[in-house]
């Protein structure tokens, strides 16, 4: 399955500026991010020219597609799920940390 071209994520900019400025996260490549040395998100162009955006938090990868533009319902959702799993790779590393 493709990766999204970076064109593609332009209506998603500003969350992307966000995320690069959270702690522990590196873009390896446009819109391949790592949290805590580990794969953290990705997006994937799927059948029909859509888009979908790949987040990984402690149980697994978690799908969400997104609409192009994005909607401000859609815009909310991927936030929530990006800050979650980003919550839960610091909470981890934190722990682990400690030992």
């Amino acid at each position: 399955m493709a990766h999204c071209p970076p064109h593609l994520l332009d209506d998603l900019a500003g969350i992307l500026a966000d995320v690069r400025r959270w702690v522990g996260v590196v873009e390896k490549r446009p819109g391949v991010f790592y949290a805590a040395g580990e794969p953290f998100l990705h997006f994937h162009l799927v059948a029909g020219g859509r888009r979908r955006a790949d987040v990984k938090g402690a149980a697994g990868w978690t799908q969400l597609d997104l609409p192009r533009p994005i909607t401000v319902a859609r815009r909310r959702a991927l936030l929530r799920e990006l800050r979650r799993c980003h919550a839960q790779k610091r909470e981890r590393r934190s722990a682990s940390s400690r030992r």
